[in-house]
């Protein structure tokens, strides 16, 4: 009687840190609950050294669909699908507003990233890290932003 009251503990025991591990693995789009700024674009740095919008470079998801991924100077958002572990489709990233007058260098920055992120890429994410790939070469890498 007592092997089987042991047997059975045993094996509750076992389900019980079953169910506790299933529930701390990620679940392959847990990156969408965090904000990301962009660290470079094609290998391309934020150009830093110039004044831009508080709120530009930072990647936020909105319900199953929607982002906002402002440029130097301007609000920009598009759609996203994520259509399976790994792989995402960015489409119409675009700017909304058409403010101008960033220097050159920035706005070529912007142009590419609005350029890099379309079309169907690749995803991988670590705790801070951030990375997309599409074709061409196409890389845009952010870095967890921390929450104030």
């Amino acid at each position: 009687m007592r092997t089987i009251q042991l047997t059975i503990s045993f094996v509750s025991l076992l389900f019980l840190l079953n169910s506790c591990e299933k529930e701390n693995k990620q679940t392959g789009m847990d990156f969408l609950q965090n904000e990301w700024k962009v660290q470079s674009v094609n290998k391309h740095l934020d150009p830093q050294d110039y004044y831009h919008r508080e709120d530009a470079y930072i990647l936020k998801f909105f319900n199953d669909s929607i982002f906002d991924l402002n440029t130097s100077i301007n609000y920009a958002e598009g759609k996203y699908q994520i259509v399976s572990k790994g792989h995402i489709v960015i489409n119409n990233y675009s700017e909304r507003s058409l403010v101008y007058g960033a220097p050159t260098r920035q706005r070529k920055f912007d142009e590419q990233l609005l350029s890099a992120f379309n079309g169907v890429m690749t995803y991988s994410y670590t705790k801070n890290k951030l990375i997309f790939r599409g074709d061409k070469n196409k890389e845009i890498v952010f870095v967890k932003q921390s929450k104030n």
